[in-house]
């Protein structure tokens, strides 16, 4: 009864960390995927993972409040794995709002109901296209792997507070706005050249009306570089990802 005791116990920590991962990543934590859906792959996956577990050093707390503390622990250790990896996300919405500012479409947003909020156009866009892209390549299972590789530096209930972890999301931060900043660079200088020929055709020929001309010409432009750099947009994404990935393994080592 005691051995039951403890498994059960070390299976609710287990769940508890994986209920973080399916609140806070991206896609599966979204408001569109059904919580029961998130409950059972919670569950799922803590029936698989307790099992291949080193037995705990020192028995886990009997009492409620000690023993919530841990579970909230865990919890917060699936959490910060999912926000880690959201900041993709959170890049890719940056980069769209330079790109909407350049090209004017800056005064229009669309609702996006996977992270309930407004995005802009081309954020929207490129958003879709990162998810499709994250599917395909298997991220979502990446996602659920690098939680797992969680237990080989923190175990069940063993995570500290350090200055480690709070550097490692910082730079997480840091690199979410340079990321951005390299998503819009295509669009930003094809907007500075268009705008500099705008300005000394209008030195030129004053008689043109550029308020006029001046928007369809960069909306016209900005579409133009977005549709022809798709392969150079899929590439960027996928050397995104895999920096994110690597600052996840870089944020579960700070952990332990």
């Amino acid at each position: 009864m005691i051995a039951e005791a403890e498994i059960f116990k070390l299976f609710l920590l287990v769940l508890a960390r994986f209920s973080g991962l399916m609140v806070s990543a991206p896609i599966i934590g979204s408001a569109n995927f059904p919580n029961t859906a998130k409950i059972g792959l919670s569950a799922l996956a803590a029936m698989i993972i307790t099992p291949t577990l080193p037995a705990l050093a020192t028995p886990l707390p009997t009492e409620a409040t000690p023993f919530a503390v841990l579970a909230a622990s865990d919890f917060l250790v699936g959490l910060l794995i999912g926000f880690a990896l959201s900041l993709v996300f959170a890049a890719i919405q940056v980069g769209g709002q330079i790109m909407d500012m350049q090209t004017g479409f800056g005064m229009m947003n669309v609702f996006n109901p996977a992270l309930e909020t407004q995005f802009p156009i081309f954020g929207f866009f490129l958003f879709i296209l990162s998810v499709m892209y994250m599917l395909m390549t298997g991220g979502h299972r990446l996602m659920i792997r690098a939680l797992v590789s969680t237990y080989e530096h923190v175990p069940p209930g063993g995570l500290t507070a350090n200055a480690d972890i709070f550097w490692q999301i910082a730079l997480m931060g840091r690199v979410m706005f340079v990321d951005g900043l390299m998503i819009a660079a295509p669009v930003a200088t094809a907007m500075l050249l268009a705008y500099l020929t705008m300005g000394l055709l209008g030195r030129v020929v004053p008689q043109i009306q550029l308020f006029v001309v001046g928007f369809p010409i960069t909306i016209a432009t900005g579409l133009f570089v977005v549709a022809f750099g798709i392969g150079v947009y899929v590439a960027l994404l996928d050397e995104i990802f895999f920096q994110a990935f690597d600052d996840v393994d870089r944020l579960i080592k700070a952990m332990g």
